[in-house]
Formats: C-alpha cells, structure tokens, sequence
C-alpha cells in the first residue's frame, strides 16, 4: 500500500477507481489483528465502476504507524484531514462505518463544507457511552489507567497480553453476530496463528495501540451536535447487529436532518460486507450526483 505523511505519523491507504472521490473511515480498534491480516474490503468493487474510493489505515491500526503517546478523535480527525490534503481530495464522500463514525461524524463538523454526502454504517454518535458498554468501560478504564502507570511492557504482562483472543474483551460476552453468506469464517482462525507468531516486542506494540484506540472513545459522546449537521446523510444498520444496537442507528437518524435510514434485514454489525448496503450507497450517492448536475 502507499503511505503518505501526515498529522506526525505515516498513513497507509489505497485507491481504486475513477470518479467522484468516497472516502472511508475504517472500523475496529487496530492492534494485531488488524495489522496481521488485511481487512476485507470486498464491498469496494461495487462501488469503484463510478467512484475513486480510498481507504486507509487509521493510527495504530493495520500499516500505518504506532505512535506510543495518547490517542484522541480529534487526531484521529487531523489524520484524515492530512491524508486527504496530502492526496488532493478536497470533495467527498464520506463513509465512517463502526468505530470509524465517530471520526465521520467529527470530521463533518470540522470541514462541512468538504463533504458531498455523509454515509454512516453501522455506528452511533455514542459508541461506546450506552448500557451496552457499561461494563467493558469500566473493564476499559481500568487496562488503560494500568498503560499509564506501568508502561506498555508491564501492562502487558499482567493483563496476559500473549493469551488475549483475537475477539476484543468488551466483544466476549455478546451475541453472536450474523454473517453475509460467502463469509471466510477460517478468517480469525488465521488471525489468532498469525497473532501468535509474532515476536514479543510487536505483540506489545500492537497490544498498546489497541487500547490507546480504545481510549479515544470513552467519554465521546457527540449526540448533541447531530443536529448541526445538514449534509445529505444516509444511515445503514443491520437490524441484527450485536456490536452496535439497531436502536443506536435509528437515534442517529432521528437526530440530524433529513437523514434518510435503511435497514439492512437479517445483517449483523460489519454491514458494509452486505451487498444491499452496498446497493443503498451507490443509490444515495446517485441521487446526489444527479442533483449536482441538473
């Protein structure tokens, strides 16, 4: 993948496709497993015959960089901002999907005026601030206040950081969470062997950036700024999704103007590997581009 410099840290990304530019703000919260394994961006063909779309590593997360300092949304904004500077890409679409539509959302508050349409799969503007979560917060608190303290090597020790499943601990006790048909279900698999094998001083690095990630989203909570919004915004959830209740979803909808909601039936979390969403972007972002030119 190319990277480009921005913002402090070096940002991998990729570009496929001609067009009107769709950005996409990735989900998850780095580490290993991101890093190991790509992830599967399969959805993106559906969409790169009209657009150019570009998807990248946030910090701490897959080949871009791990900076051992605190992270916050608010870099995470100035990460894309830098990106998008550094590639030229001053208009857009803007996809933020799972932990990735915080950033969106922050992002469209900061540069409104850079954005052609708002697509938010998936997410809350509370990700992690709901009774879902109350207990993985605290669980949260309490592994980043020992980071603090100790430092990444002694942390990792005492939280067992080589015996950690590839499934994040605030993820153990859920549901489970459908799957698209033709989904690699061998994929974790791979994921955890390949986790395993990594030498002591990469599995401690990618065990610290996850949970600076992580960090970031404890006390977010941008609900009341939701209605400044006045982008055309499109919100996709799957009416199954474990990760991020369906309610969350509709909250965003009911909260910023004339957000048009589609539900994805019988999708979990990860909606975006959905051909219907898929199906629903490339209609919004349509009617959007056919508007623009009459």
């Amino acid at each position: 993948m190319p990277s480009i410099d921005a913002n402090g840290i070096n940002i991998s990304y990729d570009s496929v496709g001609k067009g009107p530019s769709v950005v996409f703000v990735h989900g998850g919260y780095g580490g290993a497993s991101s890093t190991v394994v790509p992830r599967d961006e399969g959805w993106v063909e559906g969409l790169a015959d009209s657009y150019n779309v570009i998807t990248y590593d946030r910090r701490s997360s897959g080949q871009t960089s791990y900076p051992a300092s605190e992270h916050t949304l608010d870099m995470f904004v100035d990460d894309l901002a830098g990106l998008l500077d550094g590639l030229g890409i001053s208009k857009m679409f803007l996809i933020g999907s799972s932990a990735g539509g915080p950033i969106a959302l922050k992002y469209s508050f900061k540069y409104p005026e850079s954005i052609i349409g708002l697509i938010l799969a998936n997410t809350s503007s509370r990700i992690w601030a709901h009774e879902g979560r109350l207990a993985a917060s605290k669980e949260l608190e309490k592994r980043i206040a020992l980071l603090k303290e100790k430092g990444p090597e002694e942390a990792f020790n005492i939280l067992r950081g080589d015996d950690l499943d590839t499934k994040p601990f605030h993820l153990v006790n859920q549901k489970p969470n459908p799957t698209p048909v033709g989904f690699d279900t061998t994929r974790n698999q791979k994921i955890k062997r390949l986790q395993h094998a990594l030498n002591r001083e990469s599995k401690i690095k990618y065990f610290a950036g996850e949970l600076r990630n992580q960090a970031a989203y404890l006390d977010s909570d941008v609900t009341a700024n939701l209605g400044s919004i006045e982008v055309p915004t499109l919100v996709v959830h799957g009416n199954l999704d474990t990760q991020v209740p369906y309610d969350l979803g509709k909250e965003l909808s009911v909260h910023i103007k004339n957000a048009r909601f589609v539900t994805i039936p019988e999708a979990g979390h990860g909606v975006m590997q959905w051909p219907k969403s898929v199906s629903a972007i490339r209609e919004f972002c349509g009617e959007i581009m056919s508007l623009q030119k009459g």
